[in-house]
């Protein structure tokens, strides 16, 4: 789902609404399908879309904790 960062001013892919309160909320430019000896090459041709980073790399966590 699409959710607008208010900081960036852009709309970021997340698991759920509330994703930019958590303290695992990392939004950065989507970098692309990684290919081991061949590095990144971009998903489409359309312009580059927001992600989070830590759902991308790791997956969302079990327990998240919201930002105080």
């Amino acid at each position: 789902m699409l959710v607008k960062d208010k900081k960036l001013k852009v709309k970021v892919n997340v698991s759920e609404i509330n994703c930019p309160k958590f303290t695992c909320y990392w939004p950065r430019l989507d970098p692309g399908v990684f290919t081991q000896g061949q590095g990144y090459r971009e998903r489409s041709s359309g312009p580059r879309e927001w992600l989070c980073g830590n759902r991308e790399i790791r997956g969302c966590p079990t327990q998240t904790f919201l930002l105080v």
